[in-house]
């Protein structure tokens, strides 16, 4: 759905966006990291049209963005961080005007304006000033406007903003019904929502891309299995650290930088047994941070 291919933009001396690729299919939720400065917001401005890159492509669904404008935005939908909106007007104004920009007839928009409108949960405050209401209603309001016309590709920055708890959950179930029929790029500095919500990843950093895939692809390449072995002096002898005696016969340790087919091979010649060969899963957070310091060490 979306290609973009080898985009690049400055401003002046600085290189906001360096040689980035970034392609997300419907059924995808990807998650767009990095830190302040990195180039994320530079890169979605790019994939919705409101920057030119200074070169590269950009296409959505086959259809290129600097050739046929027009054409590849009707495919698109996207809510800004903060969701700017027009304060003055109600929310059910607010849609019936994006709705007309689409082209949409009344009856059709008024219908499509009801529907988007419940599943945004939007209802009770659909006559009330927009400048009255609260961030996350303000987020979900400017979600219902982008949703209007069945986007193909729905670009979210930092969307979780202002929402509570609860919301969130149901945002994020929304999100994934979403994706059944389009690709979304989520876009926020709240890892552990991002976490929650995408299926796959890209870290941004100095306007280069670390790293582009699934969660797992951000594992270290040492990381840690937890082992428990018997007799307990076998822990000490595969190299396991963090070692606990459990009772007479096991320990619990931490094994790194082994494949667990060689810790069992290990333990066999050795003469022991294992009932526990458990690989230690990092988070998000710790991955990211780690990837962003490994990156600042190269450069």
């Amino acid at each position: 759905m979306l290609h973009a291919q080898k985009i690049n933009k400055s401003f002046g001396p600085t290189h906001a966006v360096v040689q980035l690729d970034l392609d997300v299919e419907v059924g995808q939720i990807r998650g767009l990291l990095g830190p302040n400065g990195a180039g994320k917001s530079t890169a979605i401005r790019m994939i919705c049209g409101v920057l030119a890159p200074d070169s590269g492509t950009i296409e959505l669904n086959g259809v290129d963005l600097s050739v046929q404008p027009s054409k590849a935005k009707e495919l698109l939908g996207y809510v800004p961080d903060g969701a700017p909106l027009p304060f003055e007007l109600l929310p059910i104004e607010f849609l019936r005007y994006t709705a007309s920009m689409y082209g949409m007839r009344s009856r059709a928009s008024k219908e499509l304006i009801e529907d988007w409108a419940v599943t945004c949960d939007i209802t009770t405050v659909l006559k009330k000033p927009i400048g009255s209401l609260s961030r996350g209603f303000r987020q979900r309001v400017a979600l219902a406007g982008a949703l209007l016309h069945s986007p193909k590709l729905l670009v979210l920055d930092e969307p979780s903003t202002g929402l509570d708890p609860a919301q969130n959950a149901s945002f994020r179930e929304l999100l994934r019904e979403l994706s059944k029929t389009s690709a979304i790029v989520y876009s926020s500095h709240n890892l552990a929502e991002v976490e929650a919500t995408c299926d796959v990843v890209s870290i941004i950093h100095n306007g280069k891309l670390l790293l582009d895939g699934a969660f797992s692809a951000m594992e270290s390449e040492d990381s840690s299995i937890i082992v428990e072995v018997s007799p307990k002096t076998i822990a000490e002898q595969i190299g396991g650290t963090e070692i606990d005696h459990i009772d007479s016969d096991w320990a619990r340790c931490t094994v790194g930088s082994l494949a667990g087919e060689v810790i069992v091979d290990q333990v066999a010649r050795f003469g022991g047994k294992i009932r526990l060969l458990q690989p230690v899963t990092s988070s998000l957070e710790s991955n990211y941070l780690r990837i962003i310091h490994e990156s600042e060490t190269v450069s």
